[in-house]
């Protein structure tokens, strides 16, 4: 039995190939749209993949089960409570399935969501005994995945499903069971995951706090799961909408170089660091910057289903952007543009240094943190306003109008795309450069109410 992992770093979401090499076959455990991939491992290792497993109806990405079986005769596995309505597999807990000489089981393990289950494997060429579990939101490396992310109407009910869980289900297997999530570092759908992509049972029920504050009463546990969770982007229902439906084939025309007459009525995104998007950009344009996380703070800030230009002049990266925004549901991408206008009126965001940033502050300027609350209780500028920045849109009247703003984050990444909102609406405003990092290394004052 071999096991290749694929992990999406911007959005914390790990999928998997698991493959039996002697029989030829194998199969996939929460794939995403970036179905190339795991073709493409499969021809490597000489297997053909016969079926893919779906833990959950995701939130945070677009399953590629469906597309895949769009182009290739595959079976579809979910739990029997998953809603879906693409051609698929609902298995009962404790049903079986075999793919060449591994043996899949399902678990029905509810509360990152309701319909949630995880597959216990067994290599049955090595014994019967099940070695590995695909948890996917059940249990993570030193966590478990949020219950909140369906409305507070159904996170008691699921946060005690995640407790039976845990306790009956999932710690009640043997410690050498191998662990490998779906959620891991990165993700929205849990508070803090810890580096490692895969654990045993063993390791997690000592180590994990979770696991832990499974063994001890409910309110104990309750209170362990919703402490430090991230903002959600506002994306996350309306991919679980669209993965019930099941996404297609993501499209694979080349992106067209586009005129500025055709950028009306779209999201401009200017994917450049912070210190070429401040000295000169577009007017109205988002700066995004085109890392590992440009698709969640895409989906975190521009409204879903809204038509996107990218404003590059590189045809390469403009595809690759693209791949990405699909991933997370963004499929109107129109094409490109150069972020320069050529004779226009450039908008320029001023970068400064942290003694700046204090010192404009002393004279009326507010300084807006837009990190997450964990973050922020952590130490933050004195005086600060704090709203996270997938939030800045929504509670802009919440920010003394009339005075300059300036805005700065852990390290100016997200703190340069809440500038780009405010700019867009009308107000003054400037970025800390390095963001709380440099505030802090300056040796500035920090306070920690709040």
């Amino acid at each position: 039995m071999l096991i290749e992992q694929f992990f999406d770093a911007g959005l914390g979401h790990a999928s998997y190939l698991v493959a039996d090499p002697d029989a030829g076959v194998a199969f996939l455990v929460d794939p995403d749209r970036q179905i190339d991939a795991y073709l493409g491992a499969a021809s490597r290792l000489g297997v053909l993949i016969t079926d893919s497993f779906e833990t959950h109806v995701h939130n945070d990405y677009v399953s590629g089960s469906r597309a895949l079986a769009e182009i290739r005769p595959i079976a579809v596995h979910t739990g029997e409570h998953a809603d879906v309505e693409y051609p698929h597999e609902a298995h009962p807990d404790e049903s079986e399935v075999s793919v060449g000489e591994l043996h899949i089981r399902c678990l029905a393990t509810p509360g990152h969501t309701p319909e949630h289950v995880a597959y216990l494997v067994s290599d049955l060429r090595r014994a019967d005994d099940p070695h590995y579990l695909f948890s996917g939101g059940a249990l993570l490396v030193g966590n478990m995945a949020r219950v909140d992310l369906l409305g507070p109407g159904l996170e008691g009910r699921l946060a005690r499903s995640a407790y039976k869980t845990l306790r009956e289900r999932i710690l009640s297997l043997p410690d050498h069971i191998a662990v490998f999530p779906t959620h891991g570092g990165g993700s929205a759908c849990a508070a803090d995951v810890a580096g490692s992509r895969w654990t045993t049972l063993g390791f997690e029920r000592r180590h994990n706090p979770v696991a832990r504050a499974a063994s001890a009463d409910f309110s104990s546990f309750h209170a362990a799961i919703r402490d430090g969770l991230p903002i959600a982007p506002a994306y996350y229902p309306h991919v679980r909408a669209l993965n019930r439906v099941g996404a297609a084939v993501a499209d694979r025309r080349p992106l067209p170089l586009l005129r500025a007459s055709a950028l009306a009525g779209a999201a401009v995104i200017d994917p450049r660091p912070p210190h070429l998007f401040g000295a000169g950009h577009r007017p109205g344009a988002l700066n995004i910057a085109g890392n590992d996380s440009f698709a969640v703070r895409v989906g975190a800030t521009v409204p879903f289903g809204t038509p996107i230009v990218l404003l590059t002049a590189d045809a390469e990266q403009a595809e690759r952007l693209r791949a990405q925004l699909a991933i997370v549901g963004f499929d109107d991408v129109r094409g490109y543009a150069p972020p320069d206008i050529g004779e226009g009126e450039l908008k320029r965001i001023e970068q400064l240094d942290p003694r700046s940033a204090a010192a404009r502050a002393t004279t009326g300027a507010i300084l807006l943190d837009v990190r997450e609350r964990a973050e922020w209780r952590a130490g933050h500028a004195p005086g600060a306003i704090h709203i996270p920045y997938e939030q800045v849109t929504d509670r802009a009247s919440e920010i003394p109008a009339g005075r300059p703003i300036v805005t700065y984050c852990g390290g100016g990444i997200r703190s340069s795309l809440a500038a780009s909102l405010l700019e867009a609406s009308g107000r003054e405003v400037a970025n800390l450069r390095g963001g709380f990092t440099a505030w802090r290394d300056a040796g500035l004052p920090v306070a920690h109410e709040g």
